[in-house]
């Protein structure tokens, strides 16, 4: 709060134009506002004097002799005014107390003795936080790490965006509807309708879920803050939903033809296949992958060792000749990272440059119907290709689940196999070797004559 000086303080006419006697107001200028509060005082404009803000009390100027006396007592209230106000403001501002024209006019009045007609207080209710807000909140809370997740570990840059996305969107469906979405007004009704209107803009189905997934851990999040008493988020009809996939994987030799293309000339490409490789055969996800250090190298550079940045669960994985030339090449750790956009963007170029140009069938549920697309595979790759990558192969080079669990971090083998991208014939091929499928010696007896069959003769009427 800026210094007040005695300049601030104007007195000024009513109407200066007015042929009778006009009241003078105070008035103060402040951050853009601009406070006004009548003297009370009232006097005719040819004898105030507009440099100076006072009465003229000199007769000789105004020829007002009788008035003199009333001028001078009309100027002592006008300083009268301006030291309570000087006073206030001085006051207000040593202790940096905020105030508006209302407080101004409270504390002049009590300043200077008059009567303030107290109202009756109104009963002001405490607003209680409505779950857009709540949700805005807790994504601050958990970006600055004030907020921690179940495992007592920060939340992730990714599911913090999820839940702004939801905010969004709620905000939206309720400008669009006129539908209130606060606590209390989550129920089955509008979990159905807003699915409606969510499926009405084109969203895909399991976007729809994962929105869905949110609004309920951020309920009952906001249920354990003692924020609401709505159990819905315990429904089972309130629920999360969706649909397999139709992601990719690349191969193990697909993987190497990247490995060995030559990419001297772009060095951005050459980095985003660098890390994807890495996430190719250790499985990591791309928080992790993106992040390795010298000290996550162990065993003679024969093993990587690290704690996950998503479950926070230390993984142990062998590193083969690939993995280490690319470590090698980059002075023992990963190559400097890049954003997930920005690596997604290289790696569908890598993809192209490597002729991974086969066509893929993917059925999606997008806006309610079901479509199929052919995109031709390069066009699919993402940073998560490479962790799905890593599953399917040592899934097909017949490592043992549990020990292939042990490195993706997957708890039950029916989310581990979501994950596996095998086709039906590589499944046939795979049971072929089974012993339930081996062949065995059998001998089939052979016939050395048909029996003969009478066939019945048709006897048409004439």
């Amino acid at each position: 709060m800026k210094t007040v000086s005695e300049k601030d303080i104007k007195f000024l006419l009513k109407d200066p134009h007015a042929t009778g006697a006009t009241l003078v107001y105070l008035v103060y200028r402040y951050n853009g506002g601009r406070f006004k509060y009548t003297t009370e005082q009232t006097i005719e404009p040819y004898l105030w004097d507009v440099a100076t803000q006072r009465a003229i009390t000199d007769p000789k100027k105004t020829g007002a002799k009788r008035d003199r006396q009333r001028l001078e007592t009309l100027n002592a209230h006008l300083e009268r005014h301006k030291t309570a106000i000087l006073s206030i403001l001085a006051n207000l501002s040593r202790g940096r107390v905020a105030f508006d024209n209302a407080t101004l006019k409270q504390e002049l009045d009590t300043e200077l003795g008059k009567e303030v007609k107290v109202s009756k207080p109104v009963e002001v209710k405490p607003t209680r936080e409505t779950f857009t807000a709540y949700i805005a909140r807790f994504v601050t809370e958990g970006d600055s790490g004030k907020r921690l997740n179940a495992k007592s570990m920060r939340y992730s840059p990714n599911t913090l965006k999820g839940y702004s996305k939801l905010k969004r969107l709620l905000e939206s469906y309720h400008t669009e509807t006129k539908r209130p979405i606060d606590f209390d007004d989550f129920t089955l009704d509008l979990y159905k309708h807003l699915k409606q209107w969510l499926t009405g803009k084109d969203y895909s189905h399991n976007y729809i879920g994962s929105l869905f997934k949110d609004a309920k851990i951020l309920l009952k999040q906001a249920y354990d803050d003692r924020l609401h008493t709505n159990l819905i988020f315990t429904n089972r009809e309130f629920r999360k939903f969706s649909e397999e996939t139709d992601s990719i994987y690349l191969t193990t030799d697909e993987l190497k033809h990247l490995y060995y293309l030559d990419l001297a000339s772009t060095p951005g490409i050459d980095r985003a296949r660098d890390l994807f490789l890495i996430g190719a055969f250790t499985g990591l996800r791309f928080s992790d992958f993106t992040q390795l250090r010298a000290d996550n190298i162990v065993h003679s550079g024969r093993m990587l060792s690290c704690r996950t940045q998503k479950t926070a669960e230390r993984v142990s994985v062998p590193l083969n000749g690939f993995v280490r030339a690319i470590l090698a090449k980059n002075g023992g750790i990963s190559p400097k990272t890049i954003t997930n956009q920005r690596l997604n963007d290289h790696l569908k170029e890598l993809g192209k440059r490597a002729g991974l140009t086969e066509r893929v069938e993917i059925t999606t549920t997008k806006g309610g119907k079901k479509g199929t697309t052919y995109p031709e595979k390069w066009e699919l790759i993402s940073t998560h290709t490479a962790r799905r990558s890593f599953a399917t192969n040592a899934y097909l080079a017949k490592i043992p689940m549990p020990e292939i669990m042990k490195v993706t971090g997957h708890r039950t083998e029916k989310m581990f196999l979501k994950y596996v991208k095998v086709s039906a014939e590589q499944n046939a091929l795979m049971l072929m070797d089974h012993p339930h499928f081996a062949d065995m010696d059998i001998v089939i007896p052979m016939q050395t004559a048909m029996p003969t069959i009478a066939v019945p003769t048709l006897q048409i009427a004439s």
